[in-house]
C-alpha cells in the first residue's frame, strides 16, 4: 500500500468513527454544524485521497511552464491536519449538544410580519430589477453596462439578482410552501443554475428551501426523495458553470450532453478543478512555511472595509489578501483563484497552533448557537438567524471564516436586514420601557 493508501485508510477510519459518534451521541440533524462539516471533509479530503490513490495527478503536475507540482508529503500533511481537525470538532459536538433537559424557551424574540413584510416586498422589487439588469435571462438581451465603470463589477450590483429568490424564500420561511411561492422559487433556482458563474446561489437556495421544508415539518432529516435531489444537485454542481455558458450561447443538446459526460469523466478520475481543494490547502501550507510569517488574525481586517463600494475606494484591501502575499511564480494560487479552506486560513493566522485551536473553538461557538436556536420556536428571530448561517456553513468550511460575513451578511443581505430590523425594534421597545419605568418612579 502506497502513501496515499495509508492516508486514505487513516482518513476512512476517522470519517467512519466521527460520523458514527455524531449520529449516535451528537444530536446530528440536517441543520447541525456537523452535517456540512462531514460533507466538506469527505469531498475535500476523503474523495481526493481516493482519487490520488487511484492515479489522479496532484495539483500543477500536468501544468505547462515552470509550475511546481504539489508533492505527496505535502498532501499527506494536509490530510493529517484535516483528520485532526475532524476529531477535535467531533469531540466538541459530542460534549456540547442539545440536552433532553433543555426546556424550550418562551422568551425568544419572534418574527413580526409588520417588520419583515415591507422588507420582503422591497427586496422582491429590487430583485426583479436585478434580474433584468445584471442576470442572464434566456431569450432576453442583457442591458449594456459600461464595462469600464467600476460599478459594473460592484458586489452591490452582482448580488441584486438573488434578492428576488431571497424574498420568496423569506416568505416561505414564515408562511410555508404555497403553489405560487414554489413556482417562483423554481424559476429562481433555474435562473441561478444557468448563470454560468455564482453556482453557489443555486446550491444555497436549494439547501435553504429543503431546510425550511424540514423545519416546517419538525423533522430532523429530509425525506429520501429530497436527499436524492440534494445528491443530484451536488453532482450537477460540477458541470453547472459550463452548462450555463452553453445554454447562454444557444448550444445544442449534444453540447450539453458532451459537457455532462466530460464532467462525469473528470469527477470519476478525480481531476475536476473542484476536487483539488486538498492540494490547494497543502500548497498553501508550504508557501506559508516558506514565507515564515503569521498573520495573527489580520486576515479578517478587510471585513471592516467590506461595506465600502470598491467604486469609491478602488484600492481598498481585498479579502484573503494573504494568498497574494504567499503566492509565487511557480505556484500562483492567488491569480488562479484557489482557496486553502478554513484550516489553511487558521494556519496562516496562528501556524500549527491554529489547526489545533481554531476548529474546536469554531465548533464550540456553532454548537452553542445551534443549541440555543433549537430551544427557541421555529418563527423566532434566533432560529431564523441560525438557519441562515447553517445553510452557508459548507462555504465557511471551504473558503474560510470570512465567509461567515460574505455569505451570510452580504449574499443574504435582505434576510439579514430582517434580523437587524427586529433587533433594532426590540432595542427601541426596551428603551421606551425603561424610560416609562423611570418616569413612573
Amino acid at each position: 500500500m502506497d502513501e496515499y493508501g495509508q492516508a486514505l485508510l487513516i482518513d476512512a477510519v476517522t470519517v467512519l468513527s466521527c460520523v458514527a459518534l455524531l449520529f449516535r451521541y451528537g444530536d446530528l440533524r440536517l441543520s447541525h454544524p456537523g452535517t456540512p462539516y462531514i460533507v466538506f471533509h469527505v469531498h475535500t479530503v476523503t474523495a481526493r485521497l481516493a482519487g490520488l490513490f487511484n492515479g489522479a495527478a496532484a495539483l500543477y503536475t500536468n501544468s505547462p511552464g515552470e509550475f511546481e507540482p504539489v508533492m505527496p508529503d505535502e498532501i499527506l500533511r494536509a490530510a493529517m491536519y484535516a483528520d485532526i481537525a475532524f476529531w477535535t470538532v467531533t469531540l466538541v459536538w459530542l460534549f456540547v449538544k442539545t440536552s433532553p433537559r433543555d426546556e424550550p424557551t418562551d422568551r425568544a424574540m419572534m418574527l413580526e410580519p409588520r417588520l419583515f413584510r415591507p422588507i420582503l416586498l422591497m427586496t422582491f422589487i429590487l430583485g426583479l430589477i436585478g434580474l433584468r439588469v445584471a442576470a442572464k435571462l434566456p431569450g432576453v438581451d442583457l442591458y449594456e453596462i459600461d464595462a469600464s465603470s467600476p460599478w459594473s463589477t460592484s458586489s452591490y450590483l452582482i448580488i441584486l439578482p438573488s434578492w428576488y429568490g431571497l424574498a420568496v424564500i423569506g416568505h416561505i420561511y414564515y408562511y410555508g410552501f404555497k403553489r405560487w411561492t414554489v413556482f417562483l422559487l423554481s424559476i429562481y433556482l433555474f435562473l441561478m443554475a444557468i448563470q454560468g458563474g455564482m453556482r453557489f446561489r443555486f446550491i444555497i437556495g436549494l439547501l435553504l428551501a429543503v431546510q425550511i421544508w424540514v423545519e416546517h415539518r419538525n423533522q430532523r432529516w429530509p425525506s429520501r426523495t429530497l436527499l436524492l435531489g440534494l445528491v443530484a444537485a451536488g453532482l450537477l454542481f460540477f458541470p453547472m458553470k459550463d452548462l450555463g455558458q452553453i445554454l447562454q450561447s444557444g448550444g445544442s443538446a449534444a453540447d450539453v450532453s458532451a459537457a455532462v459526460s466530460d464532467s462525469a469523466t473528470d469527477v470519476s478520475e478525480g481531476s475536476a478543478s473542484d476536487q483539488l481543494f486538498l492540494d490547494e490547502f497543502a500548497s498553501g501550507l508550504t508557501l506559508l512555511d516558506l514565507q515564515g510569517k503569521k498573520y495573527w488574525g489580520s486576515v479578517y481586517l478587510p471585513l471592516l472595509t467590506l461595506p465600502i463600494p470598491r467604486a469609491l475606494w478602488p484600492d481598498k484591501p481585498v479579502l484573503a489578501g494573504f494568498l497574494a502575499d504567499i503566492s509565487s511564480r511557480t505556484r500562483p494560487m492567488s491569480t488562479s483563484g484557489m482557496i486553502v479552506t478554513y484550516l489553511g486560513e487558521s494556519y496562516a493566522n496562528f501556524g500549527v497552533a491554529g489547526v489545533f485551536l481554531v476548529p474546536p473553538l469554531l465548533a464550540w461557538l456553532l454548537a452553542l448557537f445551534y443549541r440555543s436556536a433549537y430551544r427557541a420556536p421555529r418563527n423566532s428571530v434566533l432560529r431564523f438567524s441560525y438557519v441562515l448561517l447553517a445553510v452557508n456553513l459548507i462555504q465557511v468550511y471551504r473558503d474560510g471564516l470570512v465567509s461567515i460575513v460574505v455569505f451570510t451578511f452580504v449574499n443574504m443581505m435582505p434576510l439579514m436586514f430582517i434580523v437587524l430590523a427586529h433587533m433594532f425594534a426590540a432595542a427601541v421597545r426596551k428603551r421606551r420601557h425603561l424610560g416609562l419605568a423611570t418616569f413612573d418612579q
